[in-house]
């Protein structure tokens, strides 16, 4: 830890004037207007610091002098507000390497670090010399997806909405979302002996959640939740002693699936929608569930505008997500321990609409607060887009330290952020070995096993493997497994034919034949192993990549396909293609394969 030195109470002061003082003091001075004694006796400053200051003698600052000019020091703090902008902020020792590289890179040896790396004493001194600019915090992971959303995707975005949302009183503006409430009331700080480890705290918790859809409007009034739970059957008990107007639900995931969300929509949306007055507007994310042929209908019935926010970008654009959910949880994690101090057990779904209730009752006197600052964060209400693109990293040519932060760093953490335009990456065909249970394998078996075969196979490390290379035969006798035991995706003689397997037959498909707006059924691997095949149109095709808008069953004629409203695309490898479907019939957008 650095030393602070404490003043001795005896001793005499040091500067113990401000900058505004001293310089008001000398421009009186220079002007003759005070003489250096009635100077310092009007604004209480030694004669000898008047006298060094006006003739700019050992102006230097009292005390220890810093390893680094103040322009230095300034290029350092420019680099870490910018990697921190960028979404990769600095660690301690990230910093410490940085002064340690420019050193060296510079030629400088200085004594007091340890080999060019200051230590932790000149890091708690820096960040103390720019306490304005720089704050320890702790970190929060996002995922690439959310860091991908750029300035260009929120401009678009607001053009729309101001379009939506022109003359649109703040009480017709609704924002929905969904969360769960987990039975588990967190971690807190307690006094614990001083030589104990581990802090436990006996309370009954779980990892079970419920689901919970919330809506507000740009007014600050929150309407009825809307309660899931996560059963095949509802029982009376878990509808008691709700919130007012509560409603409740359930399903076997214990999430909102379309069927639900519809409900929801129509019995809490549409009769607060019945009391307002002019165009109404429902922002939400764009999930597949929250949109359907009924919703479009009854958004038409009662003049709603349905508006969906870019995606991956609710932690910037959701009213709920930004300002209201976390006091929300907050004030859920204390009710829920009083609870758990009364009681034994876990949360049972009895008692969930009692505890929901006491945590909005909690929130009743801040809540209409919460939510206005929501919208106005989001720059929804008023209508603000440099609420949102605050929050994102600017441009290089725009940023007030492009002159100092080389170009090339620009560059690495916009590629970083954003992703490169090479498109998407390319799978690599894989090579499949039947091995016996029990037998490990090494990858000089593999190689050898191929080379007994006639075929060619790429090794991953760098350096390439001897062949004269000796295996063990304890080890593992792929020697003698036969050829049928060995599955690869070698290619047929014939260039531009494929082979496959349907319902475990052999199928040949010719590459060739395909062409965009075909018609094509595609497996994909589920998490358990298992196949899973979809029906989808060929949009583009790239090589050995082809992006596929994919159709879903239609709700209207049995046995046909049509597209979602919700465009689903996604580029699929020609391994993963089944086969070409020909299709028997079309009827409005309804699509019957052969």
């Amino acid at each position: 830890m650095p030393n602070y030195y404490k003043r001795i109470p005896v001793s005499r002061t040091y500067r113990n004037f401000s900058a505004e003082t001293l310089e008001d003091a000398l421009k009186e001075i220079r002007n003759k207007s005070l003489t250096y004694r009635e100077a310092s006796d009007k604004y209480g400053i030694p004669i000898s610091t008047l006298s060094r200051k006006k003739n700019n003698l050992n102006v230097k600052p009292h005390g220890g002098q810093t390893a680094f000019t103040s322009t230095e020091e300034n290029v350092i703090v420019e680099t870490i507000l910018f990697a921190s902008d960028w979404g990769y902020p600095f660690e301690r020792e990230d910093v410490k390497t940085l002064v340690k590289s420019y050193l060296d890179r510079a030629g400088r040896k200085l004594k007091i670090f340890q080999d060019n790396k200051p230590g932790d004493e000149w890091y708690s001194r820096f960040l103390d010399r720019y306490s304005d600019l720089l704050k320890p915090r702790l970190s929060e992971n996002i995922k690439r997806s959310r860091a991908a959303v750029s300035r260009t995707i929120i401009n678009e975005y607001f053009n729309n909405l101001e379009l939506s949302l022109e003359n649109v009183p703040p009480e017709n503006i609704i924002n929905y979302d969904e969360t769960n409430f987990i039975d588990d009331p967190g971690r807190t700080k307690v006094l614990v002996r001083k030589k104990t480890k581990h802090a436990d705290s006996v309370m009954d918790s779980t990892k079970s959640a419920t689901s919970v859809m919330f809506a507000v409007d740009a007014s600050g009034v929150m309407l009825p939740p809307y309660v899931v739970y996560k059963s095949l059957q509802m029982w009376e008990p878990w509808t008691l002693g709700g919130p007012e107007g509560c409603r409740y639900n359930r399903s076997p995931s214990g999430w909102f699936d379309q069927s639900i969300f519809e409900e929801w929509f129509q019995t809490i949306i549409i009769p607060h929608c019945r009391r307002l007055v002019g165009i109404k507007v429902i922002i939400g994310d764009n999930l597949a569930s929250h949109i359907s042929v009924n919703i479009v209908k009854l958004c038409k019935q009662h003049d709603i505008k349905f508006i969906f926010l870019p995606p991956n970008s609710t932690h910037l654009t959701q009213p709920l997500d930004v300002c209201c959910f976390r006091p929300m949880k907050i004030a859920w994690r204390r009710v829920l321990k009083i609870h758990k101090l009364k009681k034994k057990g876990p949360l049972t779904k009895d008692v969930f609409p009692k505890i929901l209730k006491a945590t909005l009752d909690k929130l009743k006197i801040s809540q209409s607060d919460n939510i206005k600052s929501g919208f106005k964060a989001t720059g929804i209400y008023p209508i603000d887009r440099e609420k949102v693109l605050i929050k994102l990293p600017g441009d290089p040519d725009s940023s007030s330290a492009s002159s100092i932060i080389p170009q090339v760093l620009h560059d690495l953490f916009k590629e970083t952020r954003f992703g490169s335009n090479d498109g998407p990456a390319k799978k690599c065909k894989r090579k499949r070995f039947n091995i016996e249970p029990g037998r490990s394998v090494t990858e000089a078996n593999m190689f050898h096993e191929a080379e007994d075969l006639g075929l060619d196979i790429e090794l991953n490390n760098e350096e390439e493997l001897n062949p004269n290379t000796e295996l063990n035969p304890n080890e593992t006798e792929l020697n003698t497994i036969s050829e049928k035991n060995y599955e690869t995706e070698e290619n047929d003689e014939t260039e531009g034919y494929y082979e496959t397997e349907e319902n475990g037959e052999t199928v040949i498909i010719n590459i060739n034949n395909l062409k965009v707006d075909d018609f094509v059924k595609v497996k994909f691997e589920t998490i358990r192993s298992n196949f899973e095949e979809y029906m989808g149109q060929i949009t583009e095709i790239e090589e050995e990549n082809i992006l596929c808008r994919f159709l879903r069953k239609s709700q209207s004629m049995r046995g046909c396909y049509s597209f979602p409203f919700i465009i689903d695309e996604a580029y699929v490898t020609l391994d993963q293609v089944v086969k070409k479907l020909k299709v028997l019939t079309e009827r409005r957008g309804n699509f019957k394969f052969e």
